[in-house]
């Protein structure tokens, strides 16, 4: 079936490397599962194979009427839009944890982590398939290139791991770009942020400009006098960037910009 570059398609085409994703999510009979874009069913056959509660979302219409014809109902198949869905309703139909196993369309990389931040008390492990270089970031350490508010947001609630190497010749059509597969797994030690406003405005700020300092940085946006108090009562050499800090002094830095 030929891929639509409209909903960003890449069909993976290598079955080992599929059952080498399924098996990432540590399955066992009973399990609650979502998997996002099953299109032909190349990781949906292995999951399946756990004898799992699963629903799908797929909203190709051409591989709906695949996907109903082919498994005949033995999963709960979804036409709804994984970004616009009632995530709140399903996960209550479903009850949790949750288990989520997908090869995403990479377009909507950005918005779904966004959503598996907000919803992260609800999956007790996701397995995705992204391009490598956003792998990178989500996995970098401070004083990396790759470390990204992106970075910091998701590492508050997730423990991210670079899992698998793909190929690009891996898919069909192919890719530009290699991809990696990563492993989330809720942080037992999940850090309090009080104030979750200013610690987001803080993080944003600091890497407005990667190149700048966390001085220059924050000058536009605090102006000169609160940024010199907020350095003094942190500590923290504001001479630095954004990069060189930690998820400790973001923190730190939210609660007092909140007091100034």
């Amino acid at each position: 079936m030929k891929a639509l570059k409209a909903l960003g398609q890449n069909f993976l085409i290598d079955k080992t490397i599929a059952s080498e994703i399924v098996a990432l999510g540590d399955l066992h009979k009973g399990d609650k599962v979502w998997e996002i874009g099953p299109g032909t069913g190349i990781l949906t056959d292995d999951i399946l194979s756990w004898n799992v509660q699963l629903r799908a979302f797929e909203l190709d219409k051409r591989l709906q009427k695949y996907l109903s014809e082919h498994y005949q109902g033995r999963f709960v198949l979804e036409s709804t839009d994984i970004l616009q869905a009632n995530w709140d309703s399903l996960i209550q139909q479903d009850g949790y944890p949750l288990k989520l196993i997908a090869n995403i369309p990479y377009q909507i990389t950005s918005p779904l982590l966004a959503l598996l931040e907000k919803h992260s008390k609800f999956f007790s492990r996701i397995v995705l398939m992204v391009q490598k270089e956003v792998a990178q970031r989500l996995c970098a350490q401070s004083h990396s290139k790759h470390y990204s508010p992106l970075t910091i947001r998701l590492h508050l609630v997730y423990d991210i791991y670079s899992k698998i190497q793909v190929n690009k010749e891996k898919f069909n059509p192919v890719p530009k770009v290699d991809s990696t597969v990563i492993l989330l797994l809720p942080r037992t030690d999940k850090p309090i942020i009080k104030y979750p406003e200013s610690f987001n405005n803080i993080i944003d700020a600091a890497f407005a400009h990667r190149r700048k300092t966390l001085a220059n940085n924050f000058i536009p946006v605090l102006g000169k006098e609160k940024t010199k108090e907020l350095e003094n009562l942190s500590q923290i050499n504001f001479r630095q960037r954004g990069e060189e800090l930690e998820e400790k002094d973001f923190i730190l830095l939210s609660e007092l910009v909140s007091s100034l």
